[in-house]
């Protein structure tokens, strides 16, 4: 069972970046050939990405149930994987600092575990996956040299699996099997907010390299495991569902060959 409080700060945060920027880029007018460096490849533009993605999940074992009689016990687990995908987006001309809009989506086996809730049984495994990732950002970009420095910010969406698993088993010599009680599996697609900032330049009039990195915050939802509450929540504690709370990050680092469409 999952408890959430609505819409979270870092979604309000995100939603609130990605409206100024798209209100102050839609009266411009888009970048011309003869606007210098930073905006050499202005108009609309597409391109695919390679690189790493890091899924990051925190869990706090509130109540001191799992690690027992240690409430606030925190365990980090992260893991860097493969990741692709592509991106679109337009650039407009304001001055100095030209603007930027972008769509992105990435995939891959993005997913990090750990078995350290219970870290002297080693008996109970918390799993973060993330079937997908897609991000509406915009931002600023600048002149640096031959190249294009740019930071953008907005927001982020995932389709996110949290799961704990409990093992447990009869007798030392009898076979172990999943405890439904103290084990629970959530999907859903959650909201967040996004900032990245890169460096790129012209291969030639059409093609563009680029290396980007990015931070994405999905925020915090709260879990219930010892559903019959026939146990406590740590030592003295009363006999009622435990609670985990879980924060969900993502980072990535990538390679992005873009391609200018003169439209």
């Amino acid at each position: 069972m999952r408890r959430s409080d609505g819409i979270n700060k870092p979604l309000q945060t995100g939603a609130l970046l990605a409206l100024s920027v798209f209100l102050i880029a839609a009266p411009c007018s888009p970048v011309g050939a003869d606007s210098g460096a930073a905006s050499a490849e202005g108009g609309l533009y597409g391109g695919a990405f390679v690189g790493v993605g890091r899924t990051s999940g925190r869990l706090v074992d509130r109540d001191g149930a799992a690690n027992w009689g240690n409430p606030g016990w925190t365990v980090d687990y992260s893991r860097p994987r493969f990741i692709g995908g592509a991106l679109f987006g337009k650039k407009f001309g304001r001055g100095p600092l030209p603007l930027r809009v972008e769509l992105d989506g990435a995939f891959g086996d993005m997913f990090s575990r750990s078995n350290q809730l219970d870290p002297q049984a080693l008996d109970e495994t918390a799993r973060l996956r993330y079937q997908w990732v897609v991000t509406a950002r915009g931002g600023f970009e600048a002149a640096l040299g031959p190249a294009t420095i740019f930071l953008t910010a907005g927001l982020a969406a995932t389709r996110v699996e949290n799961s704990v698993t409990d093992l447990d088993r009869s007798g030392l010599n009898a076979p172990w099997y999943r405890d439904p009680d103290d084990s629970f599996h959530d999907e859903s697609t959650k909201f967040g907010w996004v900032l990245s900032g890169g460096i790129e330049a012209l291969v030639n009039e059409t093609w563009t390299l680029r290396g980007e990195v990015l931070h994405m915050d999905f925020g915090e939802d709260t879990y219930q495991f010892n559903h019959s509450g026939n146990n406590r929540c740590g030592p003295g504690g009363p006999r009622r569902p435990c609670l985990y709370d879980i924060d969900n990050e993502f980072g990535m680092a990538r390679l992005v060959v873009i391609r200018r469409f003169n439209l």
